[in-house]
Protein backbone atom coordinates (compact mmCIF):
# COMPACT_ATOMS: atom_id res chain seq x y z
CA UNK A 1 0.00 0.00 0.00
CA UNK A 2 1.16 3.46 -0.83
CA UNK A 3 1.73 5.90 2.40
CA UNK A 4 -1.37 7.21 1.97
CA UNK A 5 -4.44 4.93 2.13
CA UNK A 6 -6.47 4.30 -0.67
CA UNK A 7 -9.75 3.38 1.00
CA UNK A 8 -12.59 5.52 1.18
CA UNK A 9 -14.03 4.52 4.65
CA UNK A 10 -11.52 6.05 7.45
CA UNK A 11 -12.09 5.99 10.95
CA UNK A 12 -9.59 7.92 13.39
CA UNK A 13 -8.89 6.31 16.87
CA UNK A 14 -6.68 7.49 19.71
CA UNK A 15 -4.49 5.40 22.08
CA UNK A 16 -5.22 5.27 25.19
CA UNK A 17 -3.74 3.47 28.55
CA UNK A 18 -5.91 0.49 28.64
CA UNK A 19 -5.02 -0.29 25.08
CA UNK A 20 -1.56 -0.95 25.89
CA UNK A 21 0.40 -3.57 27.21
CA UNK A 22 3.55 -4.36 29.38
CA UNK A 23 6.08 -2.96 26.71
CA UNK A 24 4.23 0.48 27.13
CA UNK A 25 3.10 -0.24 23.07
CA UNK A 26 -0.30 -0.96 22.11
CA UNK A 27 -1.04 -4.40 22.29
CA UNK A 28 -0.95 -6.82 19.34
CA UNK A 29 -4.92 -7.58 20.27
CA UNK A 30 -6.40 -4.36 20.32
CA UNK A 31 -4.86 -3.65 17.00
CA UNK A 32 -7.48 -6.15 15.76
CA UNK A 33 -10.48 -4.28 18.22
CA UNK A 34 -9.61 -1.06 16.12
CA UNK A 35 -10.15 -3.10 12.89
CA UNK A 36 -13.31 -4.65 14.18
CA UNK A 37 -14.99 -0.94 14.74
CA UNK A 38 -14.14 0.33 11.28
CA UNK A 39 -15.18 -3.04 10.03
CA UNK A 40 -18.50 -2.28 11.61
CA UNK A 41 -19.00 0.86 10.96
CA UNK A 42 -18.21 0.86 7.47
CA UNK A 43 -20.91 -2.33 6.92
CA UNK A 44 -23.27 0.00 8.79
CA UNK A 45 -22.80 3.08 6.56
CA UNK A 46 -21.94 1.15 3.00
CA UNK A 47 -25.62 -1.58 4.02
CA UNK A 48 -27.71 0.80 6.14
CA UNK A 49 -28.40 -1.41 8.85
CA UNK A 50 -28.26 0.10 12.07
CA UNK A 51 -29.10 -3.26 15.04
CA UNK A 52 -26.80 -5.96 15.60
CA UNK A 53 -29.28 -8.29 15.01
CA UNK A 54 -29.22 -7.37 10.81
CA UNK A 55 -25.32 -8.11 10.41
CA UNK A 56 -25.43 -10.60 7.69
CA UNK A 57 -21.67 -11.99 7.73
CA UNK A 58 -19.24 -13.73 9.91
CA UNK A 59 -15.47 -13.64 10.28
CA UNK A 60 -13.68 -16.67 8.74
CA UNK A 61 -9.93 -16.08 8.25
CA UNK A 62 -7.93 -12.87 9.83
CA UNK A 63 -3.94 -12.12 8.77
CA UNK A 64 -2.18 -9.40 10.61
CA UNK A 65 1.07 -7.48 10.03
CA UNK A 66 2.53 -5.48 12.51
CA UNK A 67 4.52 -2.57 11.51
CA UNK A 68 5.22 0.13 13.84
CA UNK A 69 4.47 0.29 17.55
CA UNK A 70 1.71 2.95 18.24
CA UNK A 71 2.01 4.38 21.29
CA UNK A 72 0.16 6.06 24.33
CA UNK A 73 -1.55 9.14 22.96
CA UNK A 74 -0.86 8.21 19.54
CA UNK A 75 -3.88 9.45 16.79
CA UNK A 76 -4.15 6.82 14.36
CA UNK A 77 -6.12 6.55 11.12
CA UNK A 78 -7.68 2.97 10.73
CA UNK A 79 -9.22 2.31 6.82
CA UNK A 80 -10.86 -0.17 5.50
CA UNK A 81 -12.77 -1.53 2.29
CA UNK A 82 -13.69 -4.70 0.13
CA UNK A 83 -11.58 -5.88 -2.14
CA UNK A 84 -13.31 -8.45 -3.54
CA UNK A 85 -17.22 -9.98 -3.66
CA UNK A 86 -16.72 -13.85 -4.03
CA UNK A 87 -20.18 -15.78 -4.09
CA UNK A 88 -20.56 -15.96 -0.75
CA UNK A 89 -17.92 -14.29 0.92
CA UNK A 90 -15.92 -11.04 0.85
CA UNK A 91 -12.10 -9.92 1.30
CA UNK A 92 -11.65 -6.71 2.92
CA UNK A 93 -8.62 -5.32 3.51
CA UNK A 94 -7.26 -2.63 6.86
CA UNK A 95 -4.27 -0.25 7.08
CA UNK A 96 -3.74 1.61 10.33
CA UNK A 97 -1.74 4.88 9.82
CA UNK A 98 -0.45 7.31 12.37
CA UNK A 99 -2.48 10.32 11.71
CA UNK A 100 0.64 12.67 11.87
CA UNK A 101 3.11 11.69 9.20
CA UNK A 102 0.85 8.52 7.91
CA UNK A 103 3.18 6.13 8.98
CA UNK A 104 1.91 2.88 8.35
CA UNK A 105 1.35 0.94 12.13
CA UNK A 106 -0.20 -2.56 11.14
CA UNK A 107 -2.47 -3.50 7.86
CA UNK A 108 -4.94 -6.89 8.03
CA UNK A 109 -6.77 -8.84 6.25
CA UNK A 110 -9.96 -10.87 6.57
CA UNK A 111 -12.67 -12.78 4.75
CA UNK A 112 -16.12 -12.06 6.15
CA UNK A 113 -18.69 -15.11 4.79
CA UNK A 114 -22.17 -14.08 4.43
CA UNK A 115 -24.34 -15.92 6.62
CA UNK A 116 -28.13 -16.98 7.94
CA UNK A 117 -28.20 -16.82 11.80
CA UNK A 118 -31.93 -17.45 11.99
CA UNK A 119 -30.92 -20.94 9.75
CA UNK A 120 -27.58 -20.85 11.55
CA UNK A 121 -25.56 -21.09 7.61
CA UNK A 122 -23.89 -19.79 4.75
CA UNK A 123 -25.52 -18.04 2.40
CA UNK A 124 -24.94 -16.38 -0.97
CA UNK A 125 -23.86 -12.79 -1.14
CA UNK A 126 -26.91 -10.97 -2.10
CA UNK A 127 -27.72 -8.72 -5.07
CA UNK A 128 -28.29 -5.85 -3.40
CA UNK A 129 -25.01 -6.33 -0.39
CA UNK A 130 -23.41 -6.47 -3.57
CA UNK A 131 -24.66 -3.59 -5.07
CA UNK A 132 -24.00 -1.02 -1.91
CA UNK A 133 -20.69 -2.11 -1.62
CA UNK A 134 -19.23 -2.14 -5.35
CA UNK A 135 -21.15 1.81 -5.20
CA UNK A 136 -19.91 2.67 -2.10
CA UNK A 137 -16.33 2.14 -3.43
CA UNK A 138 -16.93 2.94 -6.71
CA UNK A 139 -15.70 0.05 -8.99
CA UNK A 140 -16.64 -4.02 -9.31
CA UNK A 141 -15.65 -6.22 -7.06
CA UNK A 142 -17.01 -9.73 -7.89
CA UNK A 143 -14.57 -12.13 -9.06
CA UNK A 144 -16.52 -14.04 -11.31
CA UNK A 145 -16.55 -11.06 -13.29
CA UNK A 146 -12.99 -10.50 -13.57
CA UNK A 147 -12.12 -13.72 -14.63
CA UNK A 148 -14.55 -13.67 -17.14
CA UNK A 149 -13.20 -10.35 -17.93
CA UNK A 150 -9.62 -12.03 -18.13
CA UNK A 151 -10.75 -14.91 -20.35
CA UNK A 152 -12.19 -12.75 -22.94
Amino acid sequence: MSEEHAFKFVRPIKVIFRDLDGMRHVNHAVYLSYCEAARNEYWMHVTGISRVEQYDFVLAELTARYRFPASLGDELLVACGVTELHRSSFVMQHEIRQAQGGKLVADLSIVGVMYDYAADKTMRLSEQRRHQIEAFEGRGLSMADAEATRAD
